[in-house]
């Protein structure tokens, strides 16, 4: 998937989704071969999500090299989940992936993925 296309589907998922009541495109760039994408989006229960990635072409997957993507409540107060791959939690077995679950005290496993999926998850996490 080129790397233009990929930034598409995620403003789709963004447009279509039922719990995204709004978004904002913070900064968007690709090449041929990479790309990144910001955005900034309300649930539609209110909680604030912030998701940023740095993404690469490799052969014919789009991989995430390098991301943040951070669930809050109303307030953006209170840290619901933040997923990332910033390399300091060595002894998680996913490492360098994983996920912060409230304030950042409790970290666990998990796999990457990207901004689409991400809208996906919250879908599930709010309509189930």
């Amino acid at each position: 998937m080129p790397p233009e296309d990929y930034i598409a589907a995620i403003k789709e998922a963004l447009a279509y989704s039922p719990a995204v009541q709004d978004w904002t495109v913070i900064s968007e760039m690709y090449l041929p071969s990479r790309g990144h994408f910001r955005v900034r989006f309300t649930l539609v229960n209110g909680d604030f999500v912030e998701a940023s990635e740095f993404f690469r072409l490799q052969g014919n997957i789009i991989e995430q090299h390098r991301y943040r993507y951070q669930w809050m409540d109303a307030s953006q107060q209170q840290l619901k989940r933040r997923w990332d791959n910033a390399p300091h939690f060595r002894d998680v077995e996913t490492f360098p992936h994983h996920v912060h679950i409230g304030q950042d005290d409790r970290v666990e496993p998990s796999q990457p993925f990207g901004i689409a999926e991400l809208v996906a998850l919250l879908e599930q996490a709010i309509f189930s």
